[in-house]
This record gives C-alpha cells, sequence and structure tokens, in this order.
C-alpha cells in the first residue's frame, strides 16, 4: 500500500508542475488543455463534467445492456483538491488533477487498451453495492468516490481512503485495480 500513496503523490506532484510549466511536452499522453483556454485556466470541472456526461452511444457501445457498467469515474480527495481518474469499457482513460493538470490518452497503447476493458468489465461485480445518485459530489476529505456509469445512470459509492488502504473494506481490490490504472497513466505519460 505504501507505493500506492507514493504513486499518488507522485501524480499529483507531476500534475502540479506541468500545470505551472508553460512548455508544452507532446509526450504519448497529452497534458489536459482545453482549445480555446488560457494555461492560467483551470479545465478540471469542465473536464470531469464531460466525463461524467458521456453516454455508451457516444463511446460506439449502443447495444450494451441498460445496467452493464460501461464506464468508471474515481475521485479521490487529495489535500488539497482531487484526483479524478477516468476509466471506459473502451479501453480509454484519463486522470484530471483539481490543480489543473492531467493527463489524457494512456489509452491508445493497445496494452493499456486491452487491460483497462478487463478491469471495466470487472466493475460490473460493485455495481450491486452502490446507489443511484442524481449528480456526483466531489469526495470529502479522507474519502474516496467510485461512479459506476450505465445506461440507466450513475451509481455512487463513497469509502474510506483508510479502509481502502488497509484491506478492510469490500472495495479494497477495486482501489487496487484503479491504482494499477494510475500506474499505467503514469508510466505511458512519461513516453
Amino acid at each position: 500500500m505504501k507505493y500506492i500513496i507514493i504513486g499518488i503523490v507522485a501524480i499529483i506532484a507531476i500534475g502540479f508542475f506541468i500545470s505551472r510549466t508553460v512548455k508544452t511536452n507532446k509526450a504519448s499522453a497529452e497534458q489536459v488543455q482545453l482549445p480555446g483556454k488560457t494555461p492560467q485556466q483551470n479545465p478540471y470541472m469542465e473536464m470531469r463534467n464531460m466525463a461524467f456526461s458521456t453516454k455508451a452511444e457516444q463511446l460506439g457501445l449502443p447495444n450494451i445492456a441498460d445496467d452493464k457498467v460501461y464506464g468508471l469515474i474515481t475521485e479521490m480527495a487529495m489535500n488539497p483538491g482531487s484526483a479524478t481518474v477516468i476509466s471506459f469499457l473502451t479501453g480509454d482513460t484519463s486522470l484530471y488533477l483539481s490543480s489543473g493538470g492531467g493527463f489524457i490518452g494512456a489509452g491508445q497503447h493497445e496494452e493499456v487498451r486491452q487491460m483497462l476493458a478487463q478491469k471495466v468489465d470487472r466493475f460490473q461485480n460493485y455495481l450491486s453495492k452502490a446507489r443511484k445518485i442524481d449528480e456526483p459530489s466531489l469526495p470529502e476529505e479522507g474519502t474516496v468516490n467510485f461512479n459506476f456509469l450505465t445506461k440507466n445512470g450513475i451509481y455512487s459509492v463513497t469509502q474510506n481512503m483508510t479502509d481502502l488502504e488497509s484491506g478492510k473494506s469490500e472495495f479494497s481490490d477495486l482501489f487496487k485495480e484503479v491504482n494499477e490504472i494510475i500506474t499505467q497513466i503514469r508510466l505511458k505519460s512519461n513516453g
């Protein structure tokens, strides 16, 4: 678990560094930058809202069952701010940091796409433990929100970070899987 925390801290540090750097680095996973936005404007909430509003049809998945999980949006409270990990059944994945940084495009690598599609497919096992929500909220300090996207709507569950890390939560395995996704995003963002 120590390495998971170190990995998350490293990602936040990288995101902070990238969000403060004017120099553009065109790596295989690109820094989040919305068209028409200046580097001083933070795209986090807009990118987060776009992820939550993504429909199965937009991903090319029009024929999946209404209760099939086609995406998982995991949000972790980080002191300060938060990190949002987007994972879709299609293999697309991104990481957004509330500091304004982040990475998109790691899913363009075939090995990441395959790994991610398998993981999102297994996320279905957790759907029955989540409750349907109208509006996703940011995680409170010390918590992680797991948000499952289906055609029927968004289902969410909030877990204590300490319980997830220690293995005391029934969602600890899911938390490990999300951290594996973060690791792949980080590795692919370094070229």
